[in-house]
């Protein structure tokens, strides 16, 4: 089927800018210029549990209010098509970002703490998102954006500490007990210190955080620390290291 080209409310599709599994982010335009990224369900995955999925995440983003986050807009359908209207950021993941640039360790720091900063937010909201990793970092290109995206297989697990939830992640950030269909908030969390080990290995301030990365790559959920906790020593290496605040 043919998107690129049709309208879509007010706006027209210019250009695919993302690709997944089951859906495409396309960038909008409108007359006057306004632009949005609509996410749009893949035709040939219009089943009701695919539906039921795209129409949950996008009510749980509609509830979040973060820097961090995407905003979105409105849910609908044209035709066969289920979209939602989305905040556009002109950028690239944190793979991508990261080959493109060649970041400077406090830039790595500084994305890396405002990612935290994210996790923190939406645990605080009963909120695991069960699929952090690089690819689900996005930085605008002048670097006044950093967002985690993609809540698809995020969960609300409320008042309890654990939910059985076999969907969704990838094998190198995926928890151990995730495998066991069982979800926690600090599951996240081990997804976050594999993201850690990988991007501030290299540094010479690593070894200070060392520690605090291996505990929060346990096996054993109640091993690891918080996202409090993990920020706290990020932020005092980013402070003491280039004597301010992480902020440029």
């Amino acid at each position: 089927m043919k998107i690129i080209g049709i309208q879509i409310g007010n706006y027209t599709i210019s250009e695919r800018i993302w690709q997944g599994a089951t859906s495409t982010v396309y960038k909008g335009i409108s007359e006057n210029g306004d632009i949005v990224a609509i996410k749009i369900l893949h035709p040939y995955r219009n089943e009701k549990c695919q539906i039921k999925i795209f129409k949950k995440e996008y009510k749980l983003l509609k509830k979040l209010s973060h820097p961090g986050i995407i905003k979105v807009y409105k849910f609908g359908k044209k035709g066969g098509l289920y979209f939602v209207f989305m905040e556009y950021v002109d950028g690239s993941s944190l793979r991508i970002f990261s080959d493109k640039f060649q970041l400077t360790p406090e830039k790595i720091l500084y994305i890396l703490i405002k990612v935290g900063e994210t996790i923190e937010y939406i645990h605080s909201k009963k909120i695991v998102h069960n699929d952090i990793k690089p690819e689900n970092i996005l930085i605008s290109n002048d670097f006044q954006k950093i967002k985690l995206i993609d809540f698809g297989f995020a969960e609300k697990i409320g008042f309890l500490k654990r939910k059985v939830f076999y969907s969704g992640g990838t094998e190198k950030y995926i928890a151990p007990e995730r495998k066991e269909g069982i979800i926690d908030f600090k599951s996240d969390v081990y997804s976050y210190s594999v993201i850690l080990e990988e991007y501030l290995f290299d540094y010479d301030f690593f070894e200070k955080i060392y520690p605090i990365v291996i505990k929060a790559k346990s096996n054993e959920i109640k091993k690891r620390p918080s996202i409090k906790e993990i920020l706290t020593e990020l932020r005092k290496i980013y402070e003491n290291r280039y004597n301010q605040r992480y902020s440029f």
